[in-house]
């Protein structure tokens, strides 16, 4: 995260999340029939943080047809991402009880610096020059979007003094949208990704994320932090964390620098989990591996029923410990987000059961000691880390799951 942070001057754009009611009508055309088992969703509702986390752990932003009210929003056979320009005062004004930008803020969201985003291929889109006359004299909904924008314009959306007007900006699908649903459809949802923006490229470095308060911002740097540590993005691709929550009650009136200055506060500060010297790095993987070979030297060997990979599964990846043994590479991240600490020590021939109460015994020790939560995690007839764990410990997980929760706004 860079030092200075000042949102006010830099022109963003942002793609918000909402809450979407699948018996509703307006969900998304295509529907994946069922998410990675690390997400713990609605059947009938995908919460707005929902979305938000899935988009960022699995780095990925669907491509829509935009459906409202059962029609679409989004004209031709090409879907998109939409965006609209980032003001950080629409989130003061939202939480004051307005309205800005028609309904399109909420507390969660994506932003992308304007420059990096039209380089990348976002272009601003005006309805009047991407349909045709009968669209516009037919369409109920082309018409409420029209008259949308030009009260926009008018400033008749403007509350509490500083709101933003309304821009819409567009992402268009490149390539065959409907070869990649019909793979989906034939194959399943696991290995065929639906069609949309790949945050991890380079050319989209700089993102920005909103979400309403503290504890999101906790899960939304667990997914980031995913990234990093397998190599996927570089410590730099995400530029913040703004909190809104933190942000100041009443800026009215305030002037540029001060709400400036309210935003960098209201920034969630994640630099202190990336510095990890190397020294304690060393003496704590040093510390763990102790640990292991002290278990495997002093625990007696059985007949062996099992086979197959056992690992030690770390709850907190923000942990100073945990820091460490990722910075050696003693823990792997799998690719649904796991941190796994490999022990090594102990001998890969012993009863799969046995190699486990000994990941039981450590993580009570590393809970007393350090106040470490972790669990074991094992694999049967495998030693691969991504594959399905045959035998996985009962803890929470952490921020290791993507779970459902209520939206405020």
């Amino acid at each position: 995260m860079p030092k200075k942070i000042d949102l006010m001057s830099c022109s963003r754009l942002a793609h918000y999340f909402r809450d979407v009611d699948l018996m509703g009508n307006s969900p998304p055309e295509f529907i994946p029939e069922s998410f990675p088992p690390n997400c713990l969703n609605d059947d009938d509702r995908w919460s707005a943080a929902f979305l938000l986390r899935y988009a960022v752990r699995y780095h990925h932003l669907w491509a829509t047809f935009g459906v409202r009210d059962g029609k679409r929003t989004v004209l031709g056979s090409q879907p998109v991402v939409s965006f609209t320009d980032f003001n950080p005062a629409d989130l003061i004004a939202l939480r004051e009880g307005a309205r800005p930008q028609g309904g399109v803020v909420t507390q969660y969201a994506l932003t992308f610096p304007l420059r990096t985003a039209v380089n990348g291929g976002i272009q601003r889109y005006e309805p009047g020059e991407h349909a045709d006359s009968e669209d516009m004299n037919s369409d109920p909904l082309f018409a409420h979007v029209m008259e949308q924008q030009e009260m926009a314009r008018a400033g008749a959306f403007t509350s509490c003094g500083y709101t933003s007007k309304c821009s819409d900006w567009r992402w268009s699908y490149p390539g065959n949208y409907q070869r990649c649903i019909e793979k989906i459809e034939a194959n399943g949802f696991e290995g065929n990704t639906i069609p949309g923006l790949k945050l991890n490229l380079k050319k989209w470095s700089g993102i920005g994320v909103v979400v309403p308060d503290m504890e999101t911002a906790r899960e939304v740097w667990y997914d980031m932090l995913t990234l990093i540590d397998r190599r996927i993005v570089s410590p730099l691709h995400f530029n913040h964390i703004l909190v809104c929550d933190v942000l100041a009650k009443n800026m009215e009136g305030a002037r540029t620098d001060q709400l400036s200055e309210a935003v960098r506060r209201a920034c969630f500060d994640w630099f202190p989990t990336l510095r990890i010297s190397w020294l304690e790095a060393v003496v704590s993987t040093m510390d763990f591996s102790s640990r292991v070979e002290m278990r495997e030297f002093s625990t007696r060997k059985g007949p062996v029923n099992e086979r197959g990979g056992c690992w030690l599964w770390f709850e907190d990846n923000t942990h100073r410990y945990v820091r460490s043994l990722v910075a050696t590479g003693r823990i792997k991240v799998s690719k649904r987000g796991r941190y796994l600490a490999s022990l090594d020590e102990l001998d890969p021939g012993r009863n799969l059961r046995e190699r486990q109460e000994i990941a039981i015994e450590i993580a009570e020790e590393l809970e007393q000691r350090f106040g470490l939560k972790s669990t074991y995690f094992c694999v049967l007839n495998s030693f691969c880390p991504d594959d399905h764990p045959a035998y996985c410990g009962c803890d929470d997980g952490g921020h290791y799951y993507i779970t459902e929760r209520t939206s405020s706004t």
